[in-house]
């Protein structure tokens, strides 16, 4: 008798146990998908505007070529917007742009971090 009671014990507690679990690994799904839908909407803002951090490329060669055929042409001179236009990028980006795309990858990180812990869960929620 003692142990049916028992058997009735454990077969009451791993049905608790199942369904706990699969109400968390519910929970865990959804988490997932939200955090992984963060993750790709942050990439597409951070792939595009990080284009703004970098500094302008050095003038390509052949307008360099171009630029100093003119300049012959014309007696010495250069159009002052060719030469404006033309000129090796040194401009940094403004702090606020820097401070965006900062908070921009942090919560990228966050993002991936949570998941990468999400994932961990469900799987010893499997095991």
């Amino acid at each position: 008798m003692a142990e049916n009671t028992w058997d009735g014990y454990a077969k009451k507690l791993e049905d608790y146990d199942e369904a706990t679990t699969k109400v968390w690994k519910e929970g865990i799904d959804s988490f997932l998908v939200y955090s992984t839908l963060l993750s790709a909407i942050l990439t597409a803002f951070i792939v595009d505007v990080y284009k703004s951090l970098k500094p302008n490329p050095a003038p390509d060669p052949s307008t360099e070529a171009i630029l100093r055929l003119i300049s012959i042409l014309s007696d010495g001179t250069v159009p002052e917007i060719l030469t404006t236009s033309s000129s090796p990028g040194t401009a940094t980006p403004s702090i606020s742009l820097v401070l965006v795309n900062s908070l921009w990858f942090a919560a990228l990180v966050i993002s991936l971090s949570s998941t990468f812990v999400g994932l961990l869960i469900k799987q010893w929620l499997d095991y």
